[in-house]
C-alpha cells in the first residue's frame, strides 16, 4: 500500500517557511522557551511553573538530508513530505523536565523569531519517547506515548526517529547524555566535571575504544525525544503594518483545525 502524507493545518507551512527565512539571517534563532508544571517542589503546595530554552528539532520525520540513519520513508507517492504536525525537542530521560512531563504533560512554548518579527505561541501536550531499555530511579512514573496518534504514517519506527535525532546532535551535546543525572549537586555526585567526556561520535560503530563505546551506549539510553501535540497556535506578526494576529485551535469534536483573525 502506497503512503499518503497527512493533511496538515496551515500553521505548519507558515512556521516552516518563517523558520527558514529567519535561519538565513541568524542561525541562532532556533531555540524557544518551554514552560512546564513542577508538582514535586518544596517551594509551594501548588504546581509551580518551570521554563527553559530548548532547541527546535523540527517536526516528526522532518528531514534535511538523506543517509541520516533512519529507515523511515521521507516522501509519499506524490513526493510530499511525510511529516506530522507534532513538534520535536530532545531531553535527558532522567531530567526534572522529563519527570514534570510524565506528571503533567500540558506545556506552552513561546518563540520569538526576531529576524522577521514574528512571535509563535504553542499550547499542547508533550510526550516523552525514551529508549526501550531506559530505567531510572529518578523518574519512577512511566512515560505514556500514544505512538499511532503522533506518527506521520502507519508502521512509522519511533526508535529509528530517536536514533536519527541523536546522530544529528553535535558531538558535544551527545556527550552530555552520559553525564550524571541533570540537576544533581556535584558534591552528591562526588566526581570531577573535567573527567567527563567532552565529545562522542554518532554511533558505537565509530567508537575509538571500549570505554567510548560504553559511554555512547549510556548516552543513547538516556537520550529521549519530546513530541508536542499542539492544540492551539497563536501567531503575532509585528513585522507588518498594521500588525496582525492569527490563532489556530484544534476542535476535538470535528477533528479539524479552526483558524481565526484576532486583534494583536
Amino acid at each position: 500500500m502506497s503512503l499518503v502524507a497527512p493533511s496538515l493545518p496551515s500553521w505548519v507551512d507558515n512556521l516552516r517557511s518563517k523558520v527558514t527565512d529567519n535561519l538565513k539571517q541568524n542561525k541562532d534563532l532556533i531555540s524557544y522557551a518551554l514552560a512546564t508544571h513542577d508538582t514535586a517542589t518544596p517551594h509551594s503546595d501548588a504546581p509551580v511553573p518551570r521554563v527553559r530554552y530548548v532547541v527546535h528539532r523540527g517536526f516528526v520525520n522532518e528531514r534535511r538530508k538523506d543517509g541520516d540513519g533512519s529507515n523511515n520513508a521521507v516522501k509519499d507517492h506524490s513526493d510530499k513530505d511525510l511529516i506530522s504536525d507534532k513538534l520535536v525537542i530532545t531531553t535527558d530521560a532522567r531530567s526534572p523536565k522529563a519527570r514534570q512531563l510524565a506528571s503533567t504533560p500540558t506545556v506552552e512554548i513561546a518563540w520569538w523569531l526576531a529576524a522577521t518579527q514574528h512571535q509563535f505561541r504553542f499550547l499542547g501536550r508533550a510526550y516523552v519517547l525514551a529508549s526501550p531499555s531506559f530505567s531510572s530511579a529518578t523518574n519512577t512514573k512511566p512515560f505514556p506515548f500514544p505512538s499511532e496518534h503522533l506518527a506521520p504514517y502507519g508502521d512509522f519506527s519511533w526508535e529509528d526517529e530517536r536514533i536519527r535525532q541523536f546522530r544529528k546532535m553535535s558531538p558535544e551535546l551527545r556527550a552530555s547524555f552520559c553525564r550524571p543525572v541533570p540537576g544533581t549537586t556535584v558534591a552528591a555526585w562526588g566526581g570531577k566535571l573535567e573527567d567527563l567526556p567532552v565529545t562522542l561520535p554518532e554511533g558505537v560503530d565509530k567508537a575509538e575504544n571500549d570505554e567510548q563505546k560504553k559511554q555512547l551506549e549510556q548516552a543513547l539510553e538516556n537520550f529521549a525525544l519530546v513530541v508536542i501535540d499542539c492544540t492551539e497556535v497563536d501567531l503575532v506578526d509585528l513585522g507588518s503594518q498594521p500588525n496582525t494576529r492569527t490563532r489556530w485551535t484544534f476542535d476535538t469534536a470535528s477533528n479539524e483545525w479552526k483558524e481565526e483573525e484576532l486583534v494583536p
